[in-house]
């Protein structure tokens, strides 16, 4: 019974360990996980774990060769963050009607305007998502590349 109980015991804990990296589509991440969160991206283009300015972490890529970053916000102590943010940015100017005119053709992603031209898309963790929904979040900032770069290109 013993050696059953530590072979269910060292079970378990292997399981968490996995799924603390990738959780399965019905498990819920409640904090986004740098290192799972750049393995994700390498999915979908080049990615490496960084730092931002204030320390907390930073994924930094490249979809369809465009450059991206996704900032982690909420974190304590540069961990545990609560949300993240997709964000690629570009050195001319928006003027308030090009992004507005961004604004009201797409939903996910937001323009702002001002220096440099920047384009979010924010990932709450609040209540938690399943990898699934993040994998969805991901899939989403990619689809979009292509409409960026090209509503760049026309400016």
């Amino acid at each position: 019974m013993r050696a059953f109980s530590l072979l269910l015991s060292s079970g378990l804990m292997m399981t968490g360990a996995v799924s603390f990296a990738w959780a399965d589509d019905t498990e819920i991440i409640t904090a986004p996980d740098p290192a799972a969160i750049v393995e994700l991206a390498k999915g979908y283009g080049s990615a490496k774990l960084d730092k931002d300015d204030g320390g907390d972490p930073m994924v930094s890529g490249r979809l369809q060769g465009m450059k991206y970053v996704i900032y982690f916000y909420g974190c304590e102590n540069h961990e545990k963050c609560k949300s993240m943010q997709f964000s690629s940015g570009y050195t001319d100017p928006f003027t308030a009607e090009q992004a507005n005119e961004w604004n009201k053709k797409y939903r996910w992603v937001k323009a702002f305007s001002g220096d440099g031209s920047n384009f979010k898309m924010d990932v709450s963790f609040a209540g938690g998502i399943t990898k699934a929904n993040l994998d969805a979040q991901f899939s989403n900032w990619d689809s979009m590349t292509s409409n960026i770069k090209e509503f760049i290109d026309q400016k």
